[in-house]
């Protein structure tokens, strides 16, 4: 386009605008600036409900579902399920469940239990991708309590802002055309008015004007709503516009804009005809119908449910609606009349209004309780949540305005009624205040909606039960910038668990300006997203006590921030495992009888994938046990036993043959084998592999270990300082270090492969014969002293020892091994019995081996951390077996303690109000009937 005709369109542009009424320049100008106006936040989707609901305790369960307050997208959702062992044990199969709103997830028939829920989802209606955790119990199982129910829910006041003009706009909109076809065709017909063409133009004005606004309104709040979705997803306007919510937000807007379209054409007239009123009837019970497409009626996925809430936005705007049309349009009409006719029409309206709204009330009763049953039935919860206050709240502004309108009925209109003959009425003016008062308390409750729209409903997360008594208290203090924070835990175990923190200053003085403290626990390595932990202060300023449940024993991350008024908040955070107590566990044995009799296995080791290895000394062959359909198979080379084994890095399973003076390793992809002599006659014991793929052989007899390179196929022996030392086992740390446990020296000793140093090491008492040597997770070392009746903790890096004594004096303690709970099982092959030591909180147990006469030496652990040992001999001609302890928490009996509020049902509470409720409306109805029938016969 040229530019002379730019101009030239630009100017008639101009002038056409300048030509247009007020009103319509108004809306026009908002309809161009909503273009640019879309830019770029956070909100999200939150659990309105899920099944098992949170914290609570159900009998059984094999899926989760979860209801979320808006339409979630599958393909980037999820729920992940997490048993008190930290294993997943959904069957990751994450789908909705009815419709878009809600996930479900199947698991196995779940076993009692403390369980991790972890969701992850994208929202249909904000697009934000939102972590979310929770617990939640099968069986009897105890969860932590505060006394109080617990909710988790949010009000989003940007969106309730937005939101808020339109439905101002809408009730305005609706309640003006139903007031209009219901009680001013009434009206005009009287002849107090109906040949007024003065009083009907008027009225055409105000009608027009009120209606304006409210589509201004609603407009408005459209653009509101778009800039502010824009805003949560950060992307242009179309994005938004393809979502859920832009396909919902595209409906509105259409229907806005043919509603702006309507009343631009009647708004120029002289009066509006039946049938655009119709129409616009029609278009704005449509509009209130996008409303509930995005409200809690539609979050709950039940048909009724959304029709209730349709039913219950069209008779709120009906009423308060029909408020602000008789104040802002009838009002102003009647005052313009002459003479006493200004009250006499006042007066016959009054009851003309409130038949309309009593009928209005009366379904209200009905559609408001009714709707959230179906949201939220929990009396406890809702007397403790914010959405509960707000629903209490509304009903307090709703009361207040019936009151007026009792008010009306009762002492305006009565009063008029009886000095009607004396003409000496007076309505007008009292009418008009109270009516004021009235659109201002429907602007409240309207605030309050909005607010109720966009406030996540209580989650009904009540928890129950508290923490175990316990002696074992973890005790911490951790360091901020300018605070310190002395934390205490107990008794630290999967599920319930007791917190105290005190808040101190750097110099041990009560923290300046301290407001709150805030605690939160997560377990990153599982994705489970912090959990808020409510902190109560106590009687001392600074120390605050809480009940926070770890859903899983394993390493946890919790975060400690305080809140301060002056000064910047601090905070700092730490790791600590969560394990059960030892009574706390359960332990389910299985034997595995070896195929061929006469078997005498004797060393375990896990290949960290499927498979167990095991040596045999009665045969030269190696045993090989599948973990997947717990089959054995052997395989036989040349020589006369196998001992020890070690696999490395490739998976080669190396191993001894002691009486032969050999080493040699099987290739299980080739099922070859490859013998090894040694460089002299010696007897190897133990293996060990290096981080260069070395193999290290402990020689019993010579007091050295020999190092073997498997390229070059050269010995090279290190000679160890104690003579004897009989070195039995071998053992690498992380940093490439092995241990050495020398049974004749009563030493440990750890050499450097690189440099070949040896170092040795012996508490005061020397060790009585230590045999096997086992690394645990924070690298400390663990001996069993095999006639000295303990095992023994090494800690390398202060070089200090620590004796643990078993608790049987014919136990004889053999292998070492740990399991998914920290805990060092013990191999006693003396005793028909497994010893299980926790090194947190300084218990033991044993365990019964089923067979008798089993002589176990070893043991190892596979990838879940269960336990696997071998049964060297067995009774009569049957030989040894392989046994499996698979390790399990027991769930924490606990009673669930209610608050008592909770004994009351929702049913109790709400049906004397229905019941009273419908009664008084429907006799108000007829009082009304009667009054107007009066009013119209005595008034003309």
């Amino acid at each position: 386009m040229e530019t002379g005709t730019m101009i030239k369109h630009y100017g008639l542009f101009k002038l056409r605008i300048g030509q247009l009424p007020p009103m319509k320049r108004i809306l026009l100008f908002v309809f161009l600036i909503s273009v640019p106006l879309v830019q770029s936040a956070y909100a999200h989707p939150l659990i309105v409900d899920s099944n098992p609901v949170q914290s609570s305790n159900v009998p059984t369960a094999n899926k989760v579902i979860i209801y979320f307050s808006e339409s979630v997208e599958l393909d980037y959702s999820y729920i992940k399920v997490f048993d008190s062992n930290g294993e997943q044990v959904d069957n990751k199969d994450t789908n909705y469940f009815k419709d878009d709103t809600a996930l479900v997830v199947t698991t196995p028939q779940l076993q009692p239990g403390i369980y991790t829920v972890s969701t992850q989802v994208l929202s249909k209606v904000d697009g934000h991708l939102v972590p979310y955790s929770f617990v939640f119990g099968v069986g009897a199982v105890s969860l932590p309590t505060n006394g109080q129910p617990q909710t988790t829910e949010a009000i989003y006041f940007p969106e309730a802002g937005a939101r808020f003009p339109g439905l101002v706009g809408q009730v305005i909109v609706l309640g003006s055309v139903i007031s209009s076809l219901l009680i001013w065709k009434t009206i005009q017909r009287k002849n107090l008015i109906n040949e007024n063409l003065l009083v009907q133009k008027l009225y055409h004005g105000k009608f027009s004007s009120v209606t304006g606004v409210g589509l201004f309104l609603v407009f408005a709040s459209n653009v509101l709503m778009l800039v502010i979705q824009t805003i949560r997803l950060g992307v242009p306007a179309i994005n938004v516009m393809q979502t859920s919510f832009g396909s919902v937000w595209i409906i509105r807007m259409a229907l806005t804009v043919v509603l702006l379209g309507i009343w631009f054409l009647f708004e120029s007239r002289s009066e509006i005809s039946f049938k655009k009123q119709v129409l616009l009837l029609g278009l704005s019970l449509a509009l209130i119908g996008t409303t509930s497409m995005i409200g809690h009626g539609a979050a709950s996925e039940q048909t009724l449910a959304i029709a209730i809430d349709y039913v219950h936005n069209l008779l709120a705007s009906v009423w308060i609606g029909g408020v602000i049309f008789f104040a802002f349009v009838l009002m102003p009409v009647f005052s313009t009349l002459q003479g006493d006719k200004k009250d006499l029409l006042a007066l016959i309206t009054i009851p003309k209004f409130s038949s309309m709204i009593l009928i209005g009330l009366g379904i209200l009763i009905v559609t408001g309780p009714t709707l959230l049953w179906f949201l939220e039935d929990d009396v406890a919860l809702l007397s403790q949540s914010q959405y509960g206050f707000l629903i209490i709240a509304k009903i307090a502004i709703g009361a207040a305005m019936v009151g007026l309108g009792f008010y009306n009925q009762f002492k305006i209109q009565r009063t008029a009624q009886k000095n009607l003959q004396s003409k000496d009425i007076a309505v007008y003016k009292k009418l008009h205040k109270s009516l004021r008062i009235e659109v201002v308390l429907g602007m409240l409750l309207l605030g309050t909606v909005a607010l109720l729209t966009n406030a996540s409903l209580p989650t009904s997360q009540i928890q129950q039960a508290t923490a175990q008594q316990n002696d074992y208290v973890f005790r911490t203090t951790e360091f901020a910038e300018d605070a310190m924070f002395e934390v205490d835990i107990q008794p630290l175990t999967s599920g319930a668990n007791t917190i105290n923190v005190s808040v101190l200053g750097i110099d041990g003085n009560p923290l300046n300006g301290l407001e709150d403290l805030k605690v939160k626990v997560s377990n990153p390595q599982r994705n489970i997203a912090p959990i808020d932990v409510t902190m109560i202060k106590t009687d001392d300023s600074t120390k605050y006590e809480g009940e926070l449940t770890f859903g899983f024993s394993g390493m946890w991350n919790v975060e400690v921030e305080a809140i301060r008024t002056e000064g910047t908040n601090q905070g700092a955070s730490f790791s600590v495992f969560a394990k059960p107590r030892l009574t706390q566990l359960n332990f389910d044995v299985t034997e595995y009888t070896f195929p061929v009799n006469g078997t005498a296995p004797l060393y375990p080791v896990f290949d960290g994938k499927e498979t167990l290895w095991i040596s045999d000394t009665s045969k030269p062959r190696l045993w090989k046990f599948s973990l997947s359909d717990k089959q054995f198979r052997s395989y036989e080379f040349e020589g006369k036993t196998s001992v020890f084994l070690k696999i490395d890095d490739d998976g080669k399973v190396w191993f001894t043959d002691s009486p032969e003076s050999k080493i040699g390793y099987f290739v299980p992809e080739t099922e070859q084998f490859r013998i090894i002599p040694m460089p002299f006659k010696t007897i190897p014991i133990a293996l060990e592999t290096d981080l260069e793929g070395n193999i290290w052989v402990a020689l019993v007899d010579r007091n050295s270990l020999l190092k073997y390179n498997p390229n070059s196929e050269q010995f090279q022996e290190y000679e160890i300082p104690t003579k004897p030392a009989g070195p039995v086992a071998l053992k690498r740390d992380q940093n490439g270090n092995i241990w050495i446990a020398e049974s004749q020296g009563g030493k440990i000793g750890v050499i450097e492969p690189q440099s070949g140093k040896i170092r040795e090491f012996a508490p005061e008492q020397p060790l009585r014969e230590p045999f096997t040597l086992y690394v645990d997770r924070e690298q400390n070392l663990w001996i069993s002293e095999h006639t000295g009746l303990n095992i023994v903790k090494f800690n390398p890096v202060f070089e200090t020892f620590e004796r643990v004594q078993v608790s049987d004096p014919n136990s004889l303690p053999f292998g070492l091994v740990e399991d998914k709970y920290n805990n060092i099982w013990i191999a006693q092959h003396t005793l028909d019995k497994l010893g299980v030591y926790d090194p947190y909180k300084e218990d033991f147990v044993e365990l019964d081996i089923p067979s008798s006469g089993t002589f176990t030496q070893f043991l190892t652990s596979d990838d879940s951390g269960d336990i696997w040992f071998v049964e060297q001999r067995g009774a009569g001609k049957q030989g040894g077996k392989l046994g499996n302890v698979a390790i399990s928490e027991v769930p924490s009996l606990g009673v669930a303690s209610k608050q008592s509020l909770q004994q009351f049902r929702y049913s109790e509470i709400t049906a004397p109000f229905l019941t009273v409720g419908i009664v008084a409306t429907s006799l108000l109805f007829i009082k009304s009937m009667r009054d107007k029938r009066t009013l119209d016969s005595l008034i003309e």
